[in-house]
């Protein structure tokens, strides 16, 4: 495996401003932020993948992601929060993380959706072959 920062940071052998870990999590704020208090929750054990994570470390990232949401709505007086990850060819680090992003009226930052048109029969074939695998 090539040298992962995250796993640096969680290793203390990289300088973070971590906030909080325990034995599944590690949570520092993020070195280059969307917005004031921008947090990254990232599981202690090395991922790649939301699809790989163990489900003990999966109830404790969206549980500690729960928590530090509430502090920053508290601390910051947020008028929101967006939380989320990024898979495949979309993340930044090789390591499995999860944003906590405390938002603010006009902040610049956005989600653009593009036009896309599904039919009714698109919705039905996806959906069908969604249970399926469920």
């Amino acid at each position: 495996m090539e040298s992962c920062i995250f796993c640096e940071i969680i290793s203390k052998k990289e300088k973070a401003y971590i906030i909080y870990e325990n034995d599944f999590v590690c949570c520092f704020l993020d070195k280059f932020p969307i917005n004031k208090g921008h947090v990254l929750v990232v599981p202690q054990k090395h991922y790649q993948e939301f699809s790989e994570v163990d489900s003990n470390s999966l109830i404790e990232i969206i549980l500690t992601a729960q928590k530090i949401a509430q502090s920053l709505e508290k601390l910051l007086n947020t008028d929101g929060i967006t939380i989320m990850q990024n898979n495949g060819i979309f993340k930044d680090v090789e390591h499995y993380h999860m944003h906590i992003v405390p938002r603010f009226k006009d902040d610049g930052f956005s989600w653009v959706e593009p036009d896309i048109d599904v039919n009714d029969v698109d919705f039905k074939l996806l959906k069908m072959k969604l249970i399926e695998y469920l």
